[in-house]
Formats: C-alpha cells, sequence, structure tokens
C-alpha cells in the first residue's frame, strides 16, 4: 500500500479529532493510536456500510443515530463501549474497516468520501469494497473527470504493461459506468 494512501488516512483521523466530537472518549484514543502507527494505518480501511464478515470498528459522533459510542466487531463476538476495545486493536495485528456514524443532520463529509475513492485506487484490496462506488455522491462534472482519470491510467498501465494495475482500474471504471446507467434509468 501506497505511503500516500497511509498519508490521507492520518491526515483523514486528524480532520476527524479536529472537527468532530466522538461520543466516546476510547474512539479518541484509538484513532490517535491508529494515526501515529504506519503499521496500524495499513490494517485498516474506511467505509461508508459494513461488510458482513469483516471485523469492523465502528464510531459515533455525538447526535449519531445509533445506540452504541463504539463497537468493534470481530469473528462473531462483539465488544461495545469497552476499553478492552483499544487493547485488542493496539495488540492484536488484524485488519478491519472504520465505520464511522455521523449526525444525520449534517451534510454528507466530502473529505470521506474523497478518501474512500483514493482507497479503491490505490488499495490492492480495492475489489472487497466496490460497492463504496454507489454510495459516493458525485456531480457529473466530478463523474465525468473520474471516469477521464480512469481511462487516461489506463491507457497508462497497458503502455507500461502493468495488468495488475490495468485489471483494477478497468474493474473500477466498469462500475463506475455501470453506476452512472444505475443513476440514470432511475430518473
Amino acid at each position: 500500500m501506497s505511503n500516500t494512501l497511509q498519508q490521507s488516512k492520518a491526515t483523514f483521523i486528524e480532520y476527524l479529532l479536529f472537527h468532530y466530537q466522538f461520543k466516546s472518549r476510547i474512539s479518541v484514543w484509538i484513532l490517535n493510536l491508529l494515526k501515529s502507527s504506519p503499521e496500524l494505518l495499513q490494517q485498516i480501511h474506511f467505509v461508508d456500510e459494513s461488510i458482513p464478515g469483516h471485523n469492523t470498528l465502528a464510531l459515533a459522533m455525538v447526535n449519531a443515530v445509533t445506540p452504541v459510542a463504539i463497537k468493534y466487531t470481530s469473528d462473531n463476538q462483539q465488544i461495545i463501549n469497552s476499553n478492552e476495545i483499544f487493547e485488542v486493536i493496539a495488540n492484536h495485528n488484524e485488519s478491519f474497516d472504520i465505520k464511522i456514524y455521523f449526525d444525520k443532520t449534517q451534510k454528507r463529509d466530502q473529505k470521506l468520501d474523497d478518501l474512500l475513492l483514493k482507497q479503491l485506487l490505490q488499495s490492492p484490496y480495492y475489489a472487497v469494497y466496490m460497492q463504496d462506488i454507489y454510495s459516493i455522491p458525485l456531480s457529473k462534472q466530478s463523474e465525468t473527470s473520474i471516469i477521464s482519470y480512469l481511462q487516461d491510467n489506463i491507457d497508462l498501465s497497458l503502455q507500461l504493461q502493468d495488468k495488475v494495475l490495468f485489471y483494477q482500474l478497468s474493474q473500477i471504471l466498469n462500475t463506475f459506468k455501470l453506476r452512472n446507467v444505475n443513476t440514470t434509468t432511475k430518473d
């Protein structure tokens, strides 16, 4: 995973800590731990929707509509509102997703959407998270720009004979085009 993706995750965590108030102090402890550890940053993936079967850390902002402040789900086990969550994350080398519950009365956070997109483009685990493409609200101009970026980089990957990158970008491009078709037929 590229350093720029790790830096983006750390920057996003820093942004969250300075711009939002969490229901649980444990959330703040964990986010500070994550942003200071390159090893842990490699293990996390922010998500818009939880994925069944994935280890997931759910964090709630003040005024979010969710009954728990913090929850860690792993192997059909749940730890809720407990300091034990910090211990598990600090002492186990497990990959996990982070789902954030924002205050529903606030406008959707563009920085989260930017990170979701960056993770898709730069993570080797992109295929598992393709459903995020459907949740990212984009203007027609932004979507057109992303599709153009993908097409240009697909061409570049062909010139460089990078089959892995070609396949990744092609899948993402096809999903964006499918999203566009689905959105158009709904209107």
